[in-house]
């Protein structure tokens, strides 16, 4: 073939000088100013969530256990004498249970609007809810107290020192959702519920929840047995 057809030669090694395919881009650790800290903070909501309902779930059955061997030691104790009188509960404590009822579903529909962004609904059945265990918490007070008026102490038979010690037990884990609660409740008027905050909005909600189911079943026991 003629020299002027054939490929030049000089082409060759600058074909050699690109190196075929590019060289990958190193792995950058994440952080800095770019997205990488944004990225690491995902899974923290998720994990921070599970162990807290872990721990609730944990709370839940140590107080089931607590307020089950009240109920045994007050089977026990019913049966070995004659000396166990009914309590004669004031009227005030259905006040309270409907209180402590309503206080429980402000408080989960509350929450259902959070989910749905509705800050200010949520904000204000909150409230009311809030509210509405304050006044349970006083209520019973009030109760203990026109018992003791009424003759019926600690000391005076059994059924009113277990019905005293159950229903203290149960104010002092009132006391503590309450805590719970407020807590919520300050974050909410300050507009800081974010992914992580409302962790505690589902968790002092199941926990409320709880004690209103506890409560139900300490009304019953002592209306229509002890």
């Amino acid at each position: 073939m003629p020299a002027s057809v054939q490929e030049p030669a000089s082409t060759k090694p600058a074909l050699a000088d690109i190196g075929g395919t590019p060289p990958l881009p190193p792995d950058l650790p994440s952080g800095g100013d770019g997205g990488g800290d944004s990225d690491s903070r995902v899974p923290q909501p998720d994990n921070s969530r599970g162990s807290a309902m872990t721990g609730i779930v944990v709370t839940m059955i140590a107080s089931t256990m607590t307020f089950a061997s009240f109920v045994s030691a007050m089977v026990i104790r019913r049966g070995l004498g004659l000396d166990w009188h009914h309590v004669g509960l004031p009227a005030l404590l259905w006040w309270n249970t409907g209180a402590l009822v309503a206080s429980s579903i402000a408080i989960d529909v509350a929450r259902r609007l959070l989910r749905r962004g509705r800050r200010q609904t949520f904000n204000r059945l909150w409230t009311l809810g809030t509210l509405l265990g304050t006044i349970f918490l006083v209520g019973q007070g009030i109760a203990w107290k026109q018992l003791a008026d009424r003759g019926y102490y600690l000391a005076g038979n059994p059924a009113s020192a277990f019905f005293y010690v159950t229903t203290w037990t149960h104010a002092a884990h009132v006391v503590a959702a309450l805590a719970a609660v407020g807590y919520v409740e300050y974050r909410a008027l300050r507009s800081e519920l974010d992914l992580r905050f409302r962790t505690w909005v589902d968790v002092s909600a199941v926990f409320w929840h709880f004690l209103d189911v506890m409560w139900l079943g300490i009304m019953a026991l002592f209306v229509f047995w002890a």
